[in-house]
C-alpha cells in the first residue's frame, strides 16, 4: 500500500528548504519528488521569500545511484551478444554451401538466415532502448514522482468517499493534503 511508512533514506532526492521554512511531511517529499515549483512559490501563507534561483533538491547519497541502477541501459556485452548472433548467422548462410550438401544445405541457409534476422532485431532494440534514457535525470524523478503521486491521491480520495460519500471533491482533497503535509492543519481537521 502506498500510505505505509515513507523512509526518506531510499529517495534518490533530500528536499532542501530554505531558510526558516517549515519542513514538509515526509508524505510531499517523497510524492513531489523533483518539483520545480514556480518563481514565487509559497507553499503555506506566511512562507518567507525566497530567490528564484533556489536549489530545491539534492542528490540523496547512495539512494540515488540505487535509482538509476533500474533504469540504465543494458550493459555493452548484450549488444555483443546480439551482434555475436548476428554475426554466427552470416557465417551459417556463407558456410552451409560449401560444409553440407543436398537439403541440409537449404536448412542451414534458414537456419543462418533466422539468426541473423533475430541478431540484428536485438541490437536494434538495444539501441533504441538505450537511446531511450531522459537525458536529464531530474525528468526521470519527475515523471516517476508524477505516477506515484496520481496513484496516491486516487486512492486516498477512493478511501475519503468511502467513508463520507458526499465530503470533498478530488481537487479538495488534494489541496487538504497539501495543507496538511506543510503544517496547515492537523491531521485530525482532516480525519
Amino acid at each position: 500500500m502506498i500510505r505505509s511508512h515513507v523512509d526518506l533514506g531510499t529517495l534518490p532526492l533530500r528536499f532542501n528548504p530554505p531558510d526558516n521554512w517549515r519542513t514538509p511531511h515526509p508524505r510531499w517529499i517523497s510524492l513531489y519528488q523533483g518539483f520545480q515549483p514556480d518563481p514565487g512559490w509559497k507553499p503555506y501563507v506566511d512562507a518567507p521569500d525566497i530567490p528564484d534561483s533556489w536549489p530545491w533538491w539534492e542528490e540523496n547519497g547512495t539512494a540515488w545511484y540505487s535509482f538509476f541502477r533500474g533504469l540504465a541501459p543494458l550493459p555493452a556485452r548484450a549488444l555483443g551478444n546480439w551482434f555475436s548472433l548476428s554475426a554466427l548467422g552470416l557465417f551459417a548462410i556463407m558456410v552451409s554451401p560449401f560444409a553440407l550438401t543436398g537439403w541440409l544445405i537449404g536448412l542451414g541457409g534458414v537456419l543462418g538466415l533466422t539468426l541473423l534476422i533475430v541478431g540484428i532485431r536485438g541490437v536494434v532494440r538495444t539501441v533504441r532502448k538505450q537511446s531511450a534514457m531522459p537525458s536529464d535525470p531530474l525528468d526521470a524523478i519527475r515523471d516517476w514522482a508524477e505516477v506515484r503521486r496520481e496513484a496516491y491521491f486516487q486512492e486516498s480520495y477512493r478511501e475519503a468517499r468511502a467513508f463520507d460519500p458526499e465530503e470533498l471533491t478530488m481537487d479538495e482533497f488534494v489541496r487538504g493534503q497539501l495543507a496538511i503535509w506543510w503544517g496547515e492543519k492537523t491531521e485530525d481537521a482532516a480525519s
